[in-house]
């Protein structure tokens, strides 16, 4: 499996983490698990087309709006590559029209034409820099149409800075966060600050807080991946702000269905989407089954 991340044009960085390339071989039909950094993204199926988990409709191309909920990508036997476009988790509204209902869309579920035509066109190109071109030009120009000075998105940056180092530090403090000290940075009340959050990141902000305690405390025991000490990692739910290490464990089998025990053990590559130059907090795990 090669996976590599590419670049955005620079206009765009502030709102895009950046594109991916994932190549690889799937050994047998089988599912990659998938879930949640916080973070939407846009999957162009290059090799072949997808089911998700649960669903029959084939996909070639989907935009996941991120939530709390694991997705299952079913594959088939043959190659499986993957050209991806991963957003800041606030941003990516500012480049698709119209709502979505549910975890992920098609660009024809979203009434998107201009979108279903990007796919057309990614999908009939060969080389990753043309695909690139055609991404910068797509998101640039969805991009020049944004109404400047979008009031929201200044709060909810100002918000990130706060709750999520863009440093590369990988541990914070975002314990001791609450949905009120979030909603203060952004001066609205609390009802006001949940309902954009929630529209323009696709949680609420105490799923996305959840969130972030679990990508810490599974950067942490990635981190003592060599050490089994129950002691160990009880030290390690307490520092991530859980009650104890039967909570932590409990919140890893609900967000990723997996123990700490089982995820870090298993074997299988844990591959990041982004780099942690733009957040050392958020880094989406996909979890590669049947794949080499």
């Amino acid at each position: 499996m090669d996976f590599r991340t590419i670049q955005c044009h620079e206009t765009l960085r502030p709102f895009i983490r950046n594109y991916w390339l994932l190549t690889s071989y799937c050994t047998a039909t089988g599912t990659q698990q998938m879930f949640s950094n916080g973070a939407a993204s846009l999957h162009f199926y290059l090799s072949q087309d997808v089911r998700i988990d649960g669903g029959e409709q084939c996909y070639s191309t989907v935009l996941f709006h991120q939530n709390m909920q694991k997705v299952g990508i079913v594959s088939e036997k043959g190659p499986f590559n993957i050209f991806g476009v991963e957003f800041v988790p606030f941003c990516s509204r500012m480049f698709f029209r119209g709502e979505m209902n549910g975890t992920y869309a098609s660009p024809e579920e979203l009434h998107d034409e201009e979108l279903a035509v990007l796919s057309q066109r990614i999908h009939e190109t060969v080389g990753t820099e043309d695909r690139v071109v055609l991404l910068d030009d797509f998101f640039m120009k969805r991009l020049s149409e944004f109404p400047e000075g979008d009031v929201n998105i200044v709060r909810l940056n100002n918000v990130f800075d706060d709750m999520v180092p863009t440093d590369g530090n990988t541990i914070g403090c975002q314990e001791q966060f609450s949905t009120a000290d979030l909603a203060s940075t952004a001066c609205l009340s609390q009802k006001q600050f949940t309902r954009i959050f929630s529209k323009y990141v696709g949680m609420n902000p105490k799923s996305y807080l959840r969130l972030l305690r679990f990508h810490k405390a599974l950067m942490m025991l990635q981190g003592e991946a060599s050490s089994t000490s129950c002691g160990n990692r009880m030290n390690i739910a307490w520092q991530c702000g859980y009650y104890d290490l039967a909570h932590m464990i409990s919140d890893f089998r609900d967000i990723c269905g997996y123990s700490p025990s089982e995820l870090i053990h298993s074997g299988t590559k844990l591959t990041e989407a982004f780099s942690p130059q733009f957040s050392g907090l958020m880094k989406k795990k996909i979890k590669i089954e049947n794949v080499i």
